[in-house]
């Protein structure tokens, strides 16, 4: 049995969907692929069959239970800096399941207890080098290894424990403000939600026959809110999937549409 074979069926075990990744990468390439994520061992055995050096990654969200947040440091992006900053001022994060990047950076693993709302992906809103993958998003899992500059050594677990709750205070700093349901997208005025969990609050709302206009101005939203293409992509997946519709069901290819043109002549970081 493969190393990345036996900590996928551990991940499993702990209730956590995995996904296989080509080896180097930290991203999926299975099209549809939070679909397809799972704790199933026959499925999984196959796949690492298939492929015995596939990196493996943990789909985060409810239906793994546990959302991550993740501490950059790489290029000088500050998230520890960042973390301990607000640790001073709201105290110390309680011990969990927690993990060694690649790059030096830290995942510390949160169970959904306390999250009361939609918890996507975000990149920077709580601060510079400091994102969170939730609903639609994964994290590249040890034994797994990035082929990168910046990633000079295998995902490692620093902390082998069970996820806890994360502090009040944390959820509280990524809970999206109140505002009221805004019932269609149109071209008349109206407060345009600013942060990533106020977008995808306020598309969730949106009605058909205004929502390929929804979807294109959130998209550039979240562009602006620093979000990869990919980030982008993963985080309105979630939402888009479950509009209701008077055409056909909304795909990944109309989402890819609209990314396509938001970052045309973007340069990725």
């Amino acid at each position: 049995m493969s190393i990345f074979l036996s900590h996928s069926l551990r991940y499993a075990a702990r209730g956590w969907r995995v996904i296989w990744a080509p080896p180097g990468s930290k991203h999926p390439t299975m099209k549809g692929w939070p679909d397809f994520a799972t704790t199933d061992v026959g499925i999984i055995r196959r796949w690492w069959a298939e492929h015995p050096n596939a990196n493996v990654c943990v789909a985060t969200g409810q239906a793994s239970g546990v959302w991550v947040l993740d501490v950059d440091d790489k290029n000088g992006a500050g998230g520890s800096a960042t973390l301990l900053a607000a640790e001073r001022e709201h105290g110390d994060l309680p011990m969990t399941y927690t993990v060694g990047t690649g790059s030096g950076g830290v995942h510390h693993y949160w169970t959904y207890d306390g999250i009361d709302f939609h918890l996507g992906n975000s990149a920077k809103k709580l601060g510079p080098g400091l994102d969170t993958r939730g609903e639609g998003g994964q994290v590249v899992a040890p034994p797994s290894r990035v082929d990168d500059p910046a990633h000079t050594m295998p995902y490692v677990v620093l902390v082998d424990v069970a996820p806890v709750a994360a502090p009040a205070w944390l959820v509280d700093m990524l809970r999206p403000p109140q505002r009221e349901p805004v019932a269609a997208f149109s071209s008349s005025p109206f407060v345009r939600p600013r942060g990533v969990g106020g977008i995808l609050g306020w598309l969730v709302g949106v009605q058909p026959g205004s929502q390929d206009q929804a979807l294109c101005w959130a998209v550039r939203a979240l562009r602006d809110e620093g979000l990869s293409p990919q980030e982008a992509g993963d985080a309105v997946w979630p939402v888009v999937s479950a509009w209701p519709c008077s055409r056909g069901p909304w795909t990944e290819a109309d989402i890819e549409r609209h990314l396509r043109s938001a970052y045309r002549g973007v340069t990725a970081a």
